[in-house]
Parts: structure tokens; sequence; C-alpha cells
């Protein structure tokens, strides 16, 4: 009798090849899963077919705009599995294990998370994303966010970069968020946590909020149960702190200065007279270029203006400064050094 030869399962052909799109797009891939994914590609043509399939379209929404990458290794395949359109399911399990790829600016929503799912957006890029208890995270330029919910808790740890988060309210379940050194805890309210190079800035815009020191916590861990024995402040709508370590300087900000601290979230940055070191700074966060302005005088030179929070924002910085206050803007290898070279001919 023959041997009788079955094709392999299409669905689960569909879910591999979902999940090696995650992992060779993943930051720590190695030579050895690439070593694997060719070993699997050559198995089958099924295989082959499959990733191909996945790959082109893929590449149509790369092709698309700037992206946000939501990558969780660990997120179950089971929703997709549930849903019986061939399209629809395969659809779904690029966006469960591998990443979901929307234009600058655009919005996600997912009615369940994977532990540790994790958000990350590029310089320039801006994300808003739907959470499933009704929360919303923003993300600015440059930003990673892992967030992680079970039946007690709500918690984000920011990595790196900037989020605004909108919190539903759940008195059973209160939501952290972590940043560098510094927590931050709400029920329910709107608050802007920006993890700096020193320290972690906190905005509030609505209702209050408790911060303080990781260090602070019994296993550096946040829960309710360790909060009542940790020193923390509370701060209230229209105020910002500066969190570094143990220390909290706190400020009371103007109803316009608590709107340009968030206007990143309109694809917007705002200064008003401030040092050009202040606005390169900020500038910088949305431009692969490096800015370097090495004079301690031209550090200092007021600057105001409304700029796009991307690397046309930037541009028009640049453009300004060269026709505006005169100024020298020499592009070198990725770096752009602004200078004064005014003073240097004259006599």
């Amino acid at each position: 009798m023959a041997d009788v030869h079955r094709l392999p399962d299409a669905s689960e052909v569909e879910r591999e090849a979902s999940e090696w799109i995650a992992r060779l797009n993943a930051d720590d891939v190695s030579a050895d899963d690439r070593a694997r994914f060719e070993d699997w590609r050559v198995a089958h043509p099924l295989h082959a077919r499959a990733y191909d399939e996945l790959s082109a379209t893929w590449q149509q929404f790369t092709a698309a705009g700037p992206l946000i990458r939501a990558v969780s290794f660990a997120q179950s395949m089971n929703e997709a599995a549930t849903v019986r359109a061939p399209r629809r399911r395969w659809a779904l399990a690029v966006a469960a294990t591998a990443v979901v790829v929307v234009a600058a600016f655009g919005w996600l929503y997912f009615d369940r998370l994977g532990p540790n799912t994790t958000f990350t957006t590029a310089i320039g890029e801006h994300a808003t994303i739907s959470l499933p208890d009704g929360s919303v995270l923003e993300l600015n330029s440059n930003s990673r966010a892992r967030v992680d919910y079970s039946q007690r808790t709500r918690m984000i740890r920011l990595d790196r970069g900037e989020g605004f988060f909108k919190v539903a309210r759940d008195p059973h379940r209160s939501f952290w968020v972590v940043g560098g050194s510094s927590w931050v805890r709400a029920v329910g309210t709107a608050f802007n946590v920006y993890v700096r190079p020193t320290d972690v800035r906190v905005t509030v815009s609505e209702g209050t909020v408790k911060v303080g020191s990781v260090d602070t916590l019994v296993d550096n861990v946040p829960s309710d149960d360790a909060l009542g024995k940790a020193p923390t402040s509370v701060l209230t709508a229209g105020q910002q702190a500066d969190l570094r370590g143990a220390a909290t300087a706190t400020r009371q900000l103007s109803p316009a200065e608590l709107a340009r601290s968030v206007a990143w979230r309109e694809g917007t940055v705002y200064f008003e007279n401030q040092p050009l070191s202040d606005v390169v700074e900020e500038l910088s966060r949305y431009t692969t270029l490096r800015l370097v302005v090495d004079d301690d005088k031209l550090r200092r030179l007021p600057v105001g203006g409304t700029f796009q929070a991307s690397s046309q924002g930037t541009e028009a910085l640049l453009t300004m400064l060269e026709q505006g206050f005169g100024l020298s803007v020499r592009r070198e290898a990725g770096r752009v050094y602004i200078q004064d070279e005014r003073g240097k001919h004259a006599g």
C-alpha cells in the first residue's frame, strides 16, 4: 500500500508564517533564527507560499506610511483561529503575533492583550492605542511601552520616550505607569509621562495621581499593598513634577503652559522665547539628524514659534535660523552644525 502524504494544515501554516515574520522583524533576531526559518521554509512548498503572501502584504503596509509596531511574541493565536473566514483569520494572525501597522497618527484598538504586549513608535511617529479596559495610550516619537493587564492591576512600563494616558475608571484595578526609576498611580484620570535622560516628568491634565520612586517599594514592584509603606507625592490637575529618585520638584502650570506641554498629541510643539538649546533638544526627538550648537552664546539665543512634531518641523527650524537669523547651517554626515559666523569675517 502506498504511503499517504498529508498536506499541512493551512491555518497552522499561516500561524507559523506570521510568527516567522514577527521573529525576523524583531530587534534581537539572531543568525540561528534565520537558519531555523530557512529550514522551515524549504520543508514544504506551502510554507514558502504562505510566507511570501504574508510578506507581500507586509511590504504594502510598510510602504503606506510610517509605522507603529505592536510586538508580542507570547500572545496567543487563539483569537485568529476562532474566526471562520480564512482572510480574516490570516489578518488577525499578523496583528496578533507580528506587527500591527498603521499610518502615522493612526489609531489601534485591542479588545484583548497578551502578557507584556509591547508598543513601539519610531522617530517621528505618533500612535494612539485603545486598551481593553477603555483606557487610551498615546505614544510620542521614539517611544516604547509594555502593557501588562491582570485581574488585579493594570501596569504599563514606559521604557523610553513619552506617553499620554487617559485612564478609564476602575476602583478595583489601579493603573500604574513605571518610567525610569519612578512610578505613577491613577484610578481614573489623564496625565503625561516623559522619560528624560536625567529624570521623569509627569504632567496631570485631569484628576489626581500619586507619584514616587520605585526604589522605595518592596521588591521594587508597584502594588497597592506596597504603596502604604512608601513615601508618595500627590499631583492634581494642572501640576507638573520632575521626579529624580526620591526627589520631586513640583510646579503649577498655567492653562497655556499645560496645553503646550502636551501639544505633541496634536502634532505640534510650541516655544515662546526659549533658549535655542532647549528648542534644538526638543525638536531633535523627531528627526534622525543630530543638531549641534557648540557656541554657548548661541545656545542661549531666544527662539519662538510653532513647529510640527516631525522631521518637517526640524527642517522649518533650520530654515528659520538660516534665513531669519542669518545663522550658518552646515550639514555633514547626518549632523547639522548651527553656527553664527557673521562676526568671524568682519574687519
